[in-house]
């Protein structure tokens, strides 16, 4: 539909305050999906034709006056793009309820109009697409006013004033929540800045109102003021949100921070279109509002949004955790690499124990759930006897180790070539710390359970794993005709899941003050006495994460076979260590009918379980990592170019630490080879 066809039809309608114009001049603008820059041309033709055609021009202005006083604009001004007050997990409802039942608007305001006239959920880009200077051409043509040249008897400027004193009003009451109170108790003083705020707001805008002849520039005293009011508020809120490591991060803490911080921003969006300032463009602060408000509405229904706005902040505190908590893991120097072998072998011990039970507790012949049951405590405190010994088990480092990685991914504190420098260094000594730790899983865990089932068949005649089930144990390990692969990438998922665990668990002690409730515990004290009270706190304070994440990998590692027969999937799980032990219980069993072929076939299933297992962790964490700081990592071959160089040049640096070179002509001789 052409221009001149849309205001005949909006003369024949003679309802000025209907939206269908609006709807049909938007659709004439509105580009091809694919062709984005078509908006502008459009916008241009549409005031070309305005400036060559007054009869239309003068009743595009009639009809735009019109529709914008026909409703109130206080409530889109105030809620789009900002937070409601229901919660987290309720405005997720919301949300996903809002894509099949479409929601219901107030007819007097102008939230229904807007939606309806940006109906398409990508409007937000081409409105954004187009240069300020063609919105700019576009109001000069149609005569509109700024709003800090609007008399403030205008209605717009009286709505703008209303919502002025809403945002406010927020802001003040969300300074005295209580979770917000219990982190900054310096908030509930008298002068409070976010009390402070509402009071100066008010008497400044009862002043706009009634003074002829008040002073609406920047250069205000009490406007400058208000807005050192509302940068003190916005400094409470990122110091708490800075020292996460401190009070620890809660979701319902998270959204009430970004609800705040959402309507001070709105708020002083608000106050700046209603104050001249020589330094604002024409209509500048008015364009941004306007593009803010399409993309906050096309978005208003995404829960993609809504999670990752919400999310983010914890996703950070959890992986940080973890991360603090997986130090360990990353062997930097020949000693720590040695004592990482170790550690391994000790899990590895340990792990071929947790072979044999399961193998006995298959033979129980138990219905599903206590098969389950059974499994799972077998894995979980098998894990936890690892940690509390000290020892490794191989493929958690990646899951542990994210909140490293994404700090050298950080690119806000380094220049791109150091940041890729950095992780490529880190990931090196991820890798070397992971080979180590497989070949103490498995150096240990394969002769422990051989050894294990060859005394007893030595002692009793009998086997441990019946050639049945040994047999079964071996097919289940071929990388070609099993699901052994698969498998192996759903124990890497867990795997990073337990990372996460481990994190979330860890922030939780901190922001619940778990330490400091069980000190003050009166049936421990009584029976534990003071001391021992008071160390069993110290303990779970920096081992609950842990104990809690091998607890839940245990579950999860322990149910996925019984979760896949009640499904009718193949699900199940792999894990290299585990695998590597069951290869040493079926081999007593069935070694002799193997052959070399079989053997072979079967120990490189092994360390493609290996493989998966770090593959599918490692992505998964820095994934999540990168996410949680907001990391845009778009240096993918050039990271990966820089480690081909790598191992290149120096391929054991992969698997192994290098030398530390203790004399200058040490260090010269090994700089010339290198050259």
């Amino acid at each position: 539909m052409k221009f001149l066809d849309i205001i005949q039809k909006i003369k024949d309608n003679e309802n000025l305050s209907s939206p269908e114009g609006m709807i049909l001049f938007i659709n004439e603008i509105r580009p091809p999906k694919k062709d984005l820059d078509q908006a502008g041309k459009n916008l241009q033709n549409f005031i070309q034709f305005l400036q060559k055609h007054e009869w239309e021009k003068e009743a595009v202005k009639l009809y735009f006056k019109h529709f914008i006083n026909s409703r109130h604009l206080v409530p889109l001004l105030t809620n789009s793009g900002i937070l409601t007050n229901r919660g987290f997990f309720s405005e997720a409802t919301v949300r996903l309820n809002s894509k099949f039942l479409p929601r219901a608007y107030q007819d007097t305001d102008h939230s229904a109009t807007f939606n309806e006239i940006f109906h398409q959920s990508w409007d937000h880009e081409w409105v954004t697409k187009i240069p300020s200077e063609d919105w700019v051409a576009l109001f000069e043509v149609l005569g509109l006013q700024e709003v800090d040249d609007l008399d403030h008897s205008n209605q717009v400027f009286g709505q703008l004033i209303n919502s002025i004193i809403v945002l406010s009003q927020r802001v003040g009451s969300s300074g005295i929540e209580q979770d917000i109170l219990l982190k900054l108790p310096e908030l509930q003083e008298f002068d409070s800045p976010f009390m402070v705020q509402n009071r100066e707001i008010f008497g400044y805008l009862s002043q706009a109102q009634n003074s002829e002849d008040f002073d609406r520039s920047d250069q205000n005293a009490d406007y400058k003021h208000i807005l050192v009011m509302l940068n003190q508020c916005s400094e409470f809120s990122e110091s708490i949100q800075k020292n996460k490591s401190k009070f620890g991060a809660d979701l319902h803490l998270t959204y009430l921070l970004t609800r705040l911080n959402q309507n001070i921003e709105r708020l002083r969006t608000l106050l700046s279109l209603i104050v001249n300032s020589t330094e604002k463009a024409p209509f500048q602060v008015e364009i941004e509002l306007f593009k803010t408000l399409v993309r906050a509405e096309n978005k208003k229904d995404s829960l993609r949004e809504h999670f990752e706005i919400n999310i983010r902040s914890i996703a950070f505190q959890v992986t940080e955790h973890a991360g603090k908590t997986g130090e360990h893991y990353i062997a930097n120097t020949t000693k720590e690499w040695k004592k990482m072998l170790y550690s391994s072998m000790g899990g590895g011990l340990i792990v071929g124990f947790l072979s044999i039970i399961k193998v006995l507790i298959y033979y129980l012949r138990l219905p599903l759930f206590g098969e389950a049951f059974l499994y799972s405590m077998n894995y979980s405190l098998g894990f936890i006897g690892i940690h509390v010994s000290h020892s490794t088990l191989a493929t958690k480092q990646p899951a542990m180790t994210a909140s490293k990685l994404a700090s050298a991914l950080d690119e806000k504190a380094k220049t791109k070539s150091e940041a890729l420098e950095n992780l490529a260094e880190v990931i090196v000594k991820l890798s070397r710390s992971q080979f180590i730790a497989f070949v103490g899983n498995v150096m240990i865990a394969f002769p422990v359970a051989f050894l294990i089932a060859w005394i007893y068949n030595y002692s009793t005649g009998g086997q441990i794993a019946e050639p049945e089930k040994a047999m079964m144990l071996i097919k289940e390990l071929d990388p070609f005709t099993s699901y052994a692969v698969f498998h192996a990438g759903i124990a890497g998922v867990f795997l990073f899941l337990s990372g996460l665990i481990s994190g979330y668990y860890d922030n939780k002690s901190i922001y619940n003050k778990i330490p400091q409730r069980i000190i003050n515990h009166n049936f421990l004290n009584k029976y534990l006495g003071k001391k021992r009270t008071e160390n069993f706190s110290s303990y779970l304070e920096f081992n609950l994460g842990n104990l809690a994440g091998n607890f839940f990998l245990g579950i999860f590692l322990g149910t996925m076979g019984t979760v896949g027969i009640i499904l009718g999937l193949p699900l199940d799980i792999r894990h290299i260590t585990f695998a590597s032990g069951n290869f040493g219980l079926a081999f007593v069993s069935v070694g002799d009918q193997l052959s070399q072929n079989e053997i072979a076939l079967t120990i490189f299933g092994i360390v493609c379980i290996g493989l998966m297992n770090f593959l599918v962790s490692f992505s998964l964490a820095i994934f999540v990592a990168t996410k949680s700081r907001g990391v845009n990592f778009n240096q993918r071959n050039e990271l990966l170019r820089i480690l081909i160089n790598w191992f290149a040049l120096k391929p054991s640096h992969f698997f192994f630490p290098p030398k530390i070179l203790k004399t200058n002509e040490d260090q010269e001789i090994a700089a010339e080879k290198e050259d």
